[in-house]
């Protein structure tokens, strides 16, 4: 871990705080990063975006019920 943390890296911090808290360190180097990278910023937000059509997303009441059973 270098003291400028590279867009690979931002990328794997940004898919594991859906998973679980950052510590403050790795948040810290993460928004100086997002500071400067607008690649980052983009993938952050559609992560984001994703992360909010997920939780919208309704599954059926007769889901995984196959057809005719009763």
């Amino acid at each position: 871990m270098g003291l400028k943390p590279t867009c690979k890296e931002i990328h794997r911090l940004t898919s594991e705080s859906l998973d679980r808290e950052l510590t403050l360190i790795e948040r810290v180097r993460m928004r100086l990063h997002l500071l400067v990278c607008h690649a980052c910023q983009n993938f952050g937000a559609q992560m984001e975006l994703i992360r909010h059509a997920m939780r919208k997303l309704t599954v059926p009441d007769d889901a995984g019920k196959g057809h005719g059973s009763q």
